[in-house]
């Protein structure tokens, strides 16, 4: 099991990747810093109170970093669904997020 240190530094870290993977639109490495972030969320949530005390100035930052991701994929969902919704044909009772393919 990691340190706490090494896992808020992991957290933070992989945090940065992930914005770089949001802002090109690569949706695999996206995909695979939210299972990565899972496993270190546990693995922090696992650290005994006097291994958390050790990083506790860290974890403010570490907040507002995963709200940071947060905000930046609520608004790419955002723009996607916007996208899809001026893409959708106009066909008599389409609705919203019925887009089919013609063939």
């Amino acid at each position: 099991m990691s340190t706490a240190r090494e896992t808020v530094d992991a957290l933070l870290a992989l945090l940065a990747e992930e914005r770089t993977a949001i802002r090109r639109v690569d949706t695999d490495a996206v995909a695979l810093a939210a299972k990565t972030k899972e496993r270190l969320a546990k693995e922090l949530g696992a650290t005994s109170l006097a291994e958390l005390a050790t990083v506790s100035a860290d974890l403010p930052l570490l907040r507002a970093e995963l709200r940071r991701n947060g905000v930046l994929l609520a608004h790419a969902r955002s723009c996607v669904a916007e996208l899809f919704e001026i893409a959708a044909p106009k066909q008599a009772g389409a609705r919203r997020g019925s887009l089919r393919a013609r063939v």
